[in-house]
């Protein structure tokens, strides 16, 4: 058995996702199996008027907190290409995604999230219309909408999913379905996971899944399942690759992508 590669990144859960798209490709390539060390707490950029949910204790947004390596931890281990998910305690590495940060070596924030690292590493370009991700899934006929309070199109209305509310269920943090609820006038249960394995299981077992751009959305992106996402007009670094990806900014595209993937 060959030494698996070691890689470093302190980027957030969406993110992490979509790096796993060149794991799996150097693994195909090399048969070496991948430890992700994951850095704990670094300050988030881009989250200048925005909310989000993790916080160091000066209240400024992280972009990984111990809760969510903890949900991540099943998610990621399960996958063949993966040896082990540790947190970072300053090991050398082969692999250092961090420098994806840099400008000198990416455009970001503009571009698409999941070529990023090819810029970087290109031995770790791949077909990204195939699924990079997997889980067993649990079936079940539901619409899963997840919708954070980040990247967000203020243009678009959701009144038309109240005739559609017995089908849905919400993924995400409470306040999050709570604050959606509230502001479109429905009434959609919170989908209840013990991690994000599970999260994943649902989202590759439903129906379809419409979301903004966030790790929930990552997740159906890696796994091409039937998805429809919300655009941010202002930084749209997120692209659908592949098969039952669409992707919208104004009311008439979102209206007849629910209505196709509805029947």
């Amino acid at each position: 058995m060959q030494n698996p590669l070691k890689c470093k990144t302190s980027s957030p859960s969406g993110d992490l996702i979509s790096f796993m798209a060149g794991l799996k490709k150097m693994w195909e390539d090399t048969g070496r199996k991948t430890i992700v060390y994951q850095r704990i707490g670094m300050p988030g950029a881009g989250y200048d008027g925005s909310i989000h949910p993790f916080k160091n204790e000066f209240d400024e947004p992280i972009c990984m907190s111990d809760y969510m390596f903890d949900n991540l931890k099943r998610l990621i281990t399960s996958q063949p290409y993966i040896e082990d998910f540790c947190k970072y305690a300053g090991e050398v590495v082969d692999i250092d995604f961090d420098l994806i940060r840099q400008e000198r070596y990416t455009n970001q924030p503009r571009g698409s999230l999941n070529r990023w690292f090819n810029y970087v590493f290109p031995q770790m370009a791949s077909d990204l219309s195939q699924p990079y991700l997997n889980v067993k899934a649990k079936k079940n006929d539901k619409i899963i909408i997840n919708f954070t309070q980040r990247y967000r199109n203020h243009l678009i209305n959701y009144f038309f999913l109240k005739e559609h509310q017995d089908k849905l269920v919400f993924a995400g943090l409470e306040n999050e379905r709570d604050l959606f609820c509230r502001t479109w006038d429905l009434d959609i249960p919170r989908l209840e996971v013990d991690d994000f394995y599970q999260l994943a299981a649902w989202i590759k077992g439903c129906k379809f899944f419409l979301g903004n751009q966030s790790f929930c959305f990552q997740l159906a992106e890696a796994m091409k399942v039937n998805r429809i996402l919300e655009l941010f007009p202002m930084m749209p670094n997120v692209i659908p690759v592949g098969n039952g990806g669409y992707d919208f900014y104004h009311q008439g595209s979102i209206d007849y992508y629910f209505n196709k993937l509805s029947k």
